[in-house]
């Protein structure tokens, strides 16, 4: 059980990650940690999205997406609205929200680019390949 595999490397990784983004979101003053960025970046690719389909694309349980754009609403980083037959709610960017994303984007990129130090071009490419692969073998549809 020592060895050190794939899952458990990458494991190591997330967690650093996330001690990481939380420190650096704190010091730009952006509550945005706990993974709550992750709405705002999603959001930035496709504004008015349901609710279903953000849990869907950041493979999260649907409660805790609720919760999550609770707590982005009440910060007023995001607004829910239903949608035109009324059985689902839609999530949008507020002003605030998008104000915040370049400071975001920021982050994050400083942070790939610092986990991706010493790599070659052709390196990343092969590891964005292979770690695409391992999370399709992951999605919930193959159990």
């Amino acid at each position: 059980m020592g060895e050190w595999t794939p899952g458990r490397l990458i494991s190591t990784i997330y967690r650093r990650c996330q001690r990481q983004l939380d420190r650096r979101f704190a010091e730009a003053g952006l509550d945005a940690g706990r993974g709550l960025y992750l709405y705002l970046v999603e959001l930035a690719r496709q504004d008015g999205t349901t609710q279903q389909d953000l849990a869907r694309r950041l493979a999260l349980d649907p409660a805790s997406v609720t919760r999550s754009l609770r707590r982005l609403e009440g910060m007023g980083w995001v607004s829910r609205r239903d949608g035109a037959d009324g059985r689902e709610r839609r999530v949008f960017l507020s002003p605030a929200g998008r104000k915040a994303l370049p400071s975001i984007e920021k982050v994050l990129d400083e942070w790939d680019e610092m986990a991706a130090w010493g790599l070659s071009s052709r390196e990343r490419e092969g590891l964005e390949t292979l770690l695409e692969r391992m999370a399709k073998n992951t999605e919930e549809e193959r159990e």
